[in-house]
């Protein structure tokens, strides 16, 4: 009984310490995201019968370091391709039953070694709430599909500038501000859009308050989706500002 009381303080304490360690040392960590133009152009629509003729080309070239999304291994090339700084870095995709349609965070075991050998997870629902099920992956169309796993990746691109003490402050922040999170979501979100999956994302954003199925769930979280997330509208404005998107005017 004292041995485990004494596990538990010990381990609060290491929580105490870690904490003050974040905040302490590395009082800095940027919600936005550095937004860049896209290295590849934007496309209306992907092509999926095209792409999954080229699979195992996406595969020897994106495929490097990562476990692919069982069942969505095609999105999950093809998100990774408008990412090809991440070509090197470990990101292992997972499909689970979890209440968060998707997230995305580092391997905090392989973060005590080399950065180049940290690993990080984006783990899909395959299982939630009953409100949830509409805008699971399963049931989405294949450019949303896309859409949100880019989004996940654009975490990873985030969490790649930091050290693992900032990384500590960084998920404490995003815990416990709502300003910090939705800031950081909503440039999480022009990231994919200056990735050059634009398209895409609006097609996510249009089908969840859209579809028959899913705007029930949009209507009982609008405040925190519009406050964390870009609307279809801010999305076309984003793309405005990028010349590779053709657009002179709001959608």
């Amino acid at each position: 009984m004292f041995k485990k009381l004494l596990r538990v303080i010990l381990f609060i304490l290491l929580g105490i310490v870690l904490f003050f360690g974040a905040v302490l040392l590395f009082p800095k960590v940027n919600p936005q995201q550095t937004l860049t133009p896209p290295k590849i152009m934007p496309v209306r629509q992907l092509d999926s019968l095209y792409w999954a003729m080229q699979m195992d080309v996406l595969k020897k070239e994106f495929g490097n370091r990562k476990t692919l999304l069982p069942g969505f291994e095609l999105q999950t090339l093809l998100a990774l391709r408008y990412f090809p700084e991440l070509k090197d870095v470990r990101i292992n995709f997972l499909y689970k039953k979890a209440f968060i349609p998707l997230s995305s965070r580092p391997n905090l075991f392989t973060m005590f070694g080399a950065p180049k050998n940290w690993e990080f997870r984006v783990i899909v629902s395959s299982e939630s709430a009953e409100s949830m099920d509409p805008i699971l992956m399963k049931n989405l169309p294949f450019d949303a599909q896309v859409a949100i796993l880019a989004h996940e990746i654009a975490h990873t691109e985030h969490y790649q500038q930091y050290g693992f003490w900032q990384l500590l402050k960084f998920g404490l922040m995003y815990a416990i501000s709502s300003e910090f999170r939705a800031t950081h979501e909503r440039s999480t979100d022009e990231s994919v859009i200056y990735h050059g999956l634009g398209w895409q994302l609006f097609e996510y954003a249009k089908f969840v308050r859209t579809d028959p199925e899913a705007a029930p769930h949009y209507e009982n979280m609008k405040d925190f989706l519009d406050k964390n997330y870009l609307t279809p509208t801010e999305i076309m404005e984003v793309m405005t500002r990028i010349p590779s998107y053709g657009l002179n005017a709001p959608y």
